[in-house]
């Protein structure tokens, strides 16, 4: 008699977890495609701004070329967390 109550214990366990694995799976999945999302997103960006100054025009310019210096290091720090 124990046997079977501890077998119904087991089964309803193996079947919790069960959903709770699945659960995690579809929540790990949503989070991939976030951050691939994210990186082509960054990359995109990088690549544009490359090539709004192919020429070097606004990063020599004194005026423009502070922020664009600024908005270059803000690339350098997101291009961290792109996927390689």
């Amino acid at each position: 008699m124990g046997w079977i109550i501890a077998t119904i214990i087991l089964s309803m366990m193996l079947t919790a977890m069960g959903f709770a694995v699945i659960n995690l799976l579809k929540k790990n999945e949503k989070l991939e495609d976030f951050i691939a999302k994210q990186s082509e997103a960054i990359n995109e960006c990088d690549k544009r701004l490359k090539q709004v100054d192919n020429k070097g025009i606004f990063y020599a310019d004194d005026e423009i070329g502070w922020f664009f210096k600024e908005v270059q290091k803000i690339q350098e720090a997101l291009n961290e967390f792109t996927l390689n």
